[in-house]
């Protein structure tokens, strides 16, 4: 893993020093279904959007300034419930996290 730069994940969310944003527009998802491949890694479950057919599902508004499209959907889990997630709120894990990853 890297250790330099200050944005590597995993990250640890710390909600008492975040700042809200009351200029943040609604995130709009479309509600196509789609086809894909699901694969299990053994440590996550990986689903693969199939972008050659004619329906996407984009997402657009809230922070993000352009139109991006779905590419997969990664769920990280683990053995207990007291691990699973790459990512810490508090310092704490959770049983799973889902990641999101987009094609622009």
């Amino acid at each position: 893993m890297c250790t330099k730069g200050r944005r590597q994940s995993p990250v640890n969310l710390e909600p008492n020093k975040l700042l809200f944003d009351p200029n943040l527009r609604v995130l709009h998802m479309d509600k196509h279904r789609v086809n894909g491949i699901l694969t299990n890694t053994g440590h996550s479950v990986l689903f693969t959007v199939d972008n050659t057919t004619r329906q996407h599902v984009n997402f657009t508004g809230g922070p993000l300034s352009y139109k991006y499209q779905l590419h997969h959907i990664h769920i990280h889990y683990g053995l207990h419930d007291d691990m699973g997630s790459e990512h810490t709120i508090n310092g704490h894990t959770f049983p799973a996290e889902v990641t999101i990853s987009f094609i622009y």
